[in-house]
């Protein structure tokens, strides 16, 4: 049976812990204060105990013996001949024996304690794969990456990872990802790994050219495998101490998850060295344990989940268990807390990172963003350094790990917040039922219609996901006061009017006086409810801690094309503006994050909070150089926010062919996640519209299902978990429906389940990013980078040609576009005045090439047909 076959119907289940409970029979006889000590597993399992932790967890610590056949899976027969050995000598012909080795220590019972963590490894990497759990870790030592096939190294014996992928190629993997964080290179596994294409290694680690442990040239970012292995092996070699969260997460971003997502793993492995960690008495890096634990996290939206973490080095012991108590949360599905992404990247990491990008460049088209090296004379490439350097001279090797004192070291307590509360996790589903009054007069098939959310609820009830979801019918009607703190007075009493006109009115009024939108009498009552639905998503998500519980929002009228002042474009209220403001007025929600994936610009929302630093607006839409809809609006690359909003309002404009998955992926991981770690919000809102679906009339973009499904699971990450996904555009029935039971999924488990690939596409060739993709993206990047240091260094500028009416040589706004001071604490009214004048003239322009006139006229020609 092939792997594919294997995966269908992936369901949540345990998180493993194992502990080889023998291991306080391994230890230093010569050091009895060696950081490699018992210790270290004793401090992991109390800080798993005092948060709660561990009783969520299924534990084992009985597992089958394993020989030495098993063994020579992975190590020489001879090197395993000669460990073992060591079961029958004293202790100072043991002690003897190790001096052959680099800084290896063992006792009489070392190798029944180090055949106890292989064993360990390999039945949770069994049960995994088995489906009998989701993931698991291996709380185990000694430690293993070091180890190679041939000689135990740097407190290693046997390679526990090694092991647990030869199981996992056992159990039906074909592909294993390894991701190594201890701040040593584990140059054993890659090695072992090393002409193995099955296997992708990513290293990060402390290297300083070589005169960080273990002083190898095959730790530079230069080795990227060999034979058929050429291309899967990836070393991000860190070349100065003081490395940060924004270090490390800039390298997952930019780099790690690129080639993660790519290579598509059955299986990923963690060797989880906590010495990277801040207070780490060898390490030298200032990673928190917060910044480790999202590493997890994203890779673990990779295989469907399955993730084995195999405790390696890390020594500080407290520092290591408060961080493995936080992989673990992330393990359980919880959502990590939020990271320190503040200054921007050291140059030598970023220098690093490139220079990795362009040794894999060719093999990897997930890199397709960066130039070739044979194009870099046409880039303004502000950092590229491919040289090798390799500064060790073995006569001046520091001294090997000695005596370290824990009580010596820095610590970190535990907050309320870090133990697991006794309640499960919840996700909400708000509709607002009655939103049939609503409808168009005149187009009985018009594609904004009751069905949407009709069909929306029926797919979740089929499914069975909305019985594990608490379902709201909101009553609530969001009042006068809670609309005004969006829209102006004379809007609402406009809108008031309508519920005394006639049909015949109605019909004239949408027409006069709106762009794509029809009225019923009962019109105004659908939207208030729309409006309600969300504000009370958002007190029921604020009454229990970030993560706690999330919400999806299935109402109508949309929202994000009602400005201030006007409503547009099928929305008569701005739903997310609207409770975005409730959550900050309410709920003391400092930084609001919106992200509108609908393949329309949510204009009206950018401009309400064009100016307001406290809210980010980002939009990945459908621009077709200005002339899709809604025309003439600000939301090109360029347009970033004024006054002391600028940088907090994002566009990514795609133009040219139809986007897709990889395209909007790319768009994530290259603009959309670095800039949002780095606004650190504490409530994110998804604008979703499925109108960039595949098979949308629309739209004529092909994301699918799954990558909704990714990107609501990447956005979670943030804000500890608080997120609320709510409905906007969408036309294709089928498609909405498919694309919003993804999302619950993906709510409701806290995991992806789904691949983002189909495996019949792995061995072909891979599908090419759209250029016009990567050239919206490196302008975005250009311009945001001057807001957001986090994308510092990363930019690559090929053929940019800017407005020179909008940016100037430094890719900054020029001040002749900010006119506008106003601020964001104004009234609605008088803020939004210089804004709207902007945009009539772009419109006014936009208009004279176009004779597109509204949304609603496209998707009524484009539907033609089409059976819904």
């Amino acid at each position: 049976m092939i792997f594919e076959d294997c995966q269908k119907n992936r369901k949540l289940g345990h998180t493993l812990i194992g502990f080889n409970e023998s291991q306080d029979e391994h230890k230093n006889t010569v050091c009895p204060t060696h950081p490699e000590s018992p210790d270290r597993i004793q401090k992991i399992k109390e800080a798993l105990k005092q948060t709660k932790v561990l009783e969520k967890c299924h534990v084992l610590t009985s597992f089958l013996e394993i020989d030495d056949a098993d063994l020579e899976l992975t190590h020489e027969k001879e090197m395993v001949k000669e460990l073992v050995a060591s079961e029958k000598k004293t202790q100072e012909e043991i002690n003897s024996q190790c001096e052959n080795y680099d800084s290896v220590f063992m006792t009489e019972n070392s190798m029944k304690v180090a055949k106890d963590g292989v064993a360990c490894v390999r039945d949770l990497t069994n049960r995994i794969m088995a489906n009998e759990a989701s993931n698991g870790f291996a709380v185990i030592r000694p430690p293993g990456h070091h180890a190679d096939s041939a000689s135990p190294c740097g407190f290693c014996l046997f390679n526990n990872v090694a092991q647990a992928a030869e199981e996992a190629f056992f159990s039906g993997a074909e592909r294993i990802l390894i991701v190594d964080l201890d701040v040593h290179h584990g140059q054993g596994t890659q090695r072992i790994f090393y002409e193995d294409k099955r296997v992708f290694y990513f290293s990060i680690h402390r290297h300083e050219h070589g005169l960080f442990w273990p002083h190898l040239p095959e730790s530079d970012f230069d080795h990227i495998g060999a034979g058929l292995g050429v291309g899967y092996n990836a070393n991000v070699p860190l070349n100065e101490t003081g490395c940060t969260d924004s270090d490390y997460l800039s390298i997952l971003f930019h780099v790690l998850m690129p080639l993660a997502t790519q290579f598509d793993p059955h299986f990923v492995i963690i060797s989880a060295g906590f010495d990277s960690l801040r207070g780490d008495p060898i390490g030298g890096m200032q990673l928190t344990p917060d910044g480790y634990s999202h590493f997890l996290y994203h890779l673990k939206s990779l295989a469907q989940g399955r993730m084995l973490v195999v405790l390696e080095g890390g020594y500080n012991h407290q520092m290591s268990a408060v961080a493995a108590q936080k992989c673990v949360r992330v393990l359980l599905g919880h959502a990590p807390f939020p990271a320190q992404v503040k200054d921007p990247p050291k140059e030598s990491t970023v220098t690093s990172c490139v220079n990795l990008v362009t040794c894999l460049r060719n093999y990897w088209n997930c890199f397709d963003y960066f130039p070739a090296r044979t194009s870099l004379r046409l880039a303004q490439w502000p950092i590229v350094n491919s040289k090798v350097e390799f500064k060790y001279d073995p006569n001046n090797r520091p001294a090997d790990t000695g005596e370290i004192v824990q009580t010596d070291l820095i610590t970190s307590n535990f907050m309320a917040s870090d133990s697991l509360p006794a309640g499960e996790m919840e996700t909400f589903i708000y509709f607002n039922e009655g939103d049939e009054a609503h409808f168009d007069l005149e187009e009985d098939n018009h594609p904004e219609k009751p069905a949407r959310t009709r069909r929306i609820l029926k797919t979740l009830q089929e499914s069975g996901v909305l019985d594990k979801c608490i379902e709201r019918n909101t009553e609530r009607i969001a009042t006068d006061d809670e609309i005004r703190m969006v829209h102006t007075k004379k809007m609402l009493d406009h809108l008031k009017q309508t519920e005394t006109m006639k049909d015949e009115e109605l019909m004239e009024e949408a027409e006069n006086e709106f762009n794509s939108i029809y009225l019923t009498r009962d019109t105004l009552k659908v939207a208030r409810k729309a409006v309600g639905a969300c504000l009370q998503s958002i007190d029921e998500i604020y009454k229990k801690p970030a993560g706690q519980r999330n919400a999806l929002v299935i109402v109508r009228p949309p929202g994000h094309h009602a400005s201030a002042s006007k409503s547009s474009g099928f929305c008569i209220f701005n739903n997310v503006a609207v409770a975005a403001k409730y959550a900050q007025r309410h709920h003391r929600a400092k930084r609001v994050l919106i992200l509108d994936w609908d393949v329309h610009h949510g204009n009206g929302t950018q401009e309400i909070f064009y100016e307001d630093p406290s809210v980010m607006y980002m939009s990945i839409h459908r621009h077709d150089k200005g002339n899709f809809y809604p025309i003439g609006e600000p939301k090109d690359y360029f347009d970033v926010g004024e006054s002391a909003g600028e940088g907090t309002s994002v566009n990514v404009p795609f133009s040219g062919a139809p986007m897709g998955d990889l395209e909007y992926q790319m768009a994530f991981q290259r603009v959309i996640m670095p800039i949002a770690y780095q606004f650190n919000p504490d409530l994110v809102i998804i604008s979703a519209g499925f109108d960039a679906a595949i098979d949308d009339p629309l739209g004529e973009y092909k994301v699918t299902p799954e990558t909704f499904a990714w990107m609501t699971y990447q956005l979670s990450s943030l804000a500890a978990g608080r997120i609320i996904t709510v409905l906007e555009g969408g036309y294709n029935l089928t498609s909405i429906s498919n694309s919003a039971l993804a999302v619950c999924e993906v709510l409701q488990n806290r995991a992806m389940l789904r691949r983002l690939k189909n495996e019949k596409e792995q061995f072909g060739k891979p599908h090419d990013i759209q250029s016009s993709c990567i050239k919206t993206l490196r302008e975005v990047c250009a311009v945001q980078q001057n807001h957001w240091s986090i994308l510092k260094g990363f930019q690559i500028i090929i053929g940019i040609v800017m407005d020179s009416k909008c940016i100037n040589k430094n890719g900054k706004v020029n001040s002749t576009v900010k006119k506008s001071t106003k601020a964001a604490t104004e009234p609605v009214e008088q803020r939004t005045s210089g804004y709207k004048t902007r945009q009539k003239n772009r419109r006014r322009s936009a208009e004279a090439a176009s004779t597109t006139t509204s949304v609603e006229e496209d998707v009524l020609e484009a539907m033609g047909n089409l059976k819904l």
